[in-house]
């Protein structure tokens, strides 16, 4: 056995030779240093098994194994700047007869410390210096009066604005698997074979020639979608999108990340989970890393016809209760036209009209049922180390999460006896860009509970992303987008750069750039949420790089959000105060992308996927997902301390909640 260093502590009055002599007559133990100038103390070498012996002696007051302190923490290397030169905005204008990779989606200007506001521009009357794709236009009494739409390039094709922009950061999410899991019932097309491996998008920045995407056969998942090694096919339409706004080398920030693409097609949801779980806990050590590659998992799927598929007539709505402002009955005979008790508690009021008489209504949406048979697997995958982002949807609902206390606790109690319950039907075609056919019927269901959601959203573990507009001078939420409490961050959504589809069914192909491929505009909650997943691919990396440990779920989240920045602003789609009576009539429609659909919802019209919109924040947090590029110091967020300064954070401007603003 080892002999190691023991500090011996002795009893006042002990005789140090006696004792010395005394113990070093066993061959376990050696003199090592009698310490004179240290009363009652001496140093002994004493064997690993004696120990315990040796402090039974009469005349130790104590005695331990010296420990040696342990080796300093050896962090990663930072890794080297990757840069982006000469680049312009993509997104809403741009020129097929420029190379798509000229461009730069407009996440990376908005989201990161790096690229400066251009020079002032007058454009249809406005002169400003934000970019984007939407702009307020102010009265004289600085009131809001409409949101006006613009494009972010010059007249001519033969010089493109930002030219001269360039992109730069130190984390772009290398090591980190990102997998989309797509819903739907288009599987890869066959259109696509070699799509991913070609693509400029898609290329390894280290290794020329090289893609990042790697078609997969899931395991236990037999059906061709799944298996797409053989078949040389991972995309269809949608995933291409969606892998490219995330970890594109042009659409997203995730420049460094793996892409992978599964799908529920003939699957299911429970199949496929357990298939990526699978893989991901099979994952070998990366010899780089000392670690297993982390997994973020993009749930692309949800239901935008259950989103809100279920309304009620707010004359039929006795109280309204939630646990911030508690019950508000209804006043007198009806509550007229001031519809606040409602939006203050995050319930958002429709224009319904009744198919039967034609005659519109106010109205509160909700869905009658929640869908928890996805909330296990999510949760479990969650709980297994994978980071789950999760799409709120594209159906203009508002719902918490299912943890909240306005899950139980925001209802509203309608009047005794009948009423009438107007139900959206899914069109037969299965295509949820077709008109919905709406049903009236008696109800007398005496608790609606309006923020439940249907599924997969409102869940605790894993991120919401809500969709923003991808505009500096009106940054509101996307209309269509879903929101409320259940949201934790928002990613950009419409008219964001990305890799082009090649055209599938009713959808037309996005056009050929000068390079040769196709590239074009991304949206939808399905492209807010893979913004998100790609800065967050990058700050798992930072994490890695700072602490020598990669991130739990729970700890990426929370420098998700800390790192987040409160630019969504919060703007009211009318006077709720004073209502005008329901109506055929559009509300305000340039205040909404021109969209007929603002608050109204009518038989024979598409109200599944973007089809109802408006603009109120509805208890939805104002935070844009967020990169801190320049690399500056967030010890807040990462853990790891200054050595000099000051040591407490500091608030941030940006935390200060924005004033909300009158649309009208």
């Amino acid at each position: 056995m080892a002999k190691f260093i023991t500090d011996v502590v002795l009893k006042d009055g002990t005789d140090e030779t006696t004792f010395i002599n005394d113990v070093t007559s066993n061959e376990n133990v050696d003199l090592l240093d009698r310490v004179s100038s240290l009363k009652n103390m001496v140093v002994l070498s004493v064997e690993e098994n004696y120990l315990d012996t040796l402090k039974s002696h009469t005349s130790i007051l104590s005695a331990e194994f010296f420990r040696d302190e342990p080796e300093p923490v050896t962090y990663p290397s930072t890794p080297s700047t990757y840069t982006l030169s000469n680049k312009s905005i993509g997104g809403t204008n741009y020129y097929t007869n420029i190379s798509g990779q000229k461009y730069l989606s407009l996440q990376h200007f908005f989201d990161t410390d790096i690229m400066p506001d251009p020079d002032n521009r007058t454009i249809n009357g406005f002169t400003g210096n934000k970019v984007g794709n939407a702009y307020f236009d102010t009265t004289p009494y600085g009131k809001i009066d409409q949101i006006r739409y613009y494009g972010t390039e010059p007249s001519s094709s033969t010089g493109q604005f930002g030219t001269d922009q360039t992109y730069y950061t130190t984390y772009t999410g290398k090591h980190v698997d990102i997998v989309t899991l797509e819903g739907g019932t288009t599987p890869p097309s066959s259109n696509y074979a070699g799509y991913h491996s070609n693509h400029p998008d898609f290329q390894d920045p280290d290794n020329a020639g090289t893609s990042r995407c790697i078609p997969m056969n899931w395991p236990g998942l037999s059906v061709t979608a799944n298996n797409q090694v053989s078949n040389n096919v991972m995309f269809n339409r949608h995933a291409i999108g969606v892998l490219s706004v995330a970890g594109g080398i042009y659409g997203g920030f995730a420049k460094r990340s793996s892409l992978r693409a599964a799908y529920l097609s003939s699957t299911g949801i429970t199949s496929a989970l357990n298939s990526i779980k699978s893989w991901h806990e099979s994952k070998s050590t990366n010899s780089e890393t000392g670690f297993p590659n982390p997994t973020i998992l993009l749930t692309e799927w949800h239901y935008p016809t259950r989103s809100k598929d279920t309304y009620v007539k707010v004359e039929d709505i006795a109280s309204v209760t939630d646990p911030t402002y508690g019950t508000e009955n209804r006043p007198g005979s009806g509550w007229g036209s001031d519809l606040t008790p409602f939006v203050k508690r995050n319930l958002i009021p429709f224009q319904v009209n009744d198919p039967i008489d034609g005659s519109w209504n106010w109205c509160i949406g909700f869905v009658t049922t929640v869908r928890t048979d996805n909330h296990t697997p999510i949760s479990q995958c969650w709980d297994a180390g994978i980071h789950v982002v999760s799409s709120v949807g594209n159906g203009g609902a508002v719902y918490c999460r299912t943890t909240d206390p306005e899950y139980n606790g925001t209802y509203i109690t309608m009047n005794s006896g009948n009423y009438y319950k107007y139900t959206m039907i899914f069109p037969a075609s299965g295509d949820q860009l077709d008109p919905m056919s709406m049903l009236r019927g008696l109800d007398n269901t005496s608790t609606w509970y309006p923020l439940r959601p249907y599924g997969p959203g409102g869940l605790a573990k894993s991120i919401n992303v809500a969709a923003g507009n991808n505009s500096g001078g009106a940054p509101t939420f996307d209309g269509y987008s879903s929101r409320g409490p259940g949201v934790d961050i928002v990613g950009r959504g419409s008219s964001t750069w990305s890799a082009g589809h090649l055209g599938e069914g009713s959808y037309s192909a996005d056009p050929v750039m000068a390079d040769g491929y196709r590239w074009g505009g991304f949206g939808g909650t399905s492209c807010a949420m893979p913004t998100v997943a790609g800065k967050l691919a990058c700050i798992i990396e930072k994490h890695y790089t700072l602490n020598g440990v990669y991130p739990t779920p729970d700890q990426a989240k929370a420098a998700l959000v800390s790192e987040a920045k409160n630019t969504v602003l919060s703007v009211r789609t009318t006077t709720w105060s004073n209502v005008p009576t329901a109506s055929g009539t559009t509300i305000d429609p340039e205040q909404h992308g021109g969209s007929s659909a603002c608050l109204k919802v009518q038989n024979g019209v598409t109200t599944a996927n973007g089809g109802t919109r408006f603009v109120d924040a509805a208890g939805t947090p104002p935070k844009h997902a967020y990169l801190n590029a320049q690399n500056f110091n967030r010890e807040q967020t990462y853990k790891k301390r200054p050595t000099s300064g000051v040591l407490f954070p500091r608030p941030r401007k940006f935390d200060i909640p924005p004033i909300e603003q009158d649309a009208t």
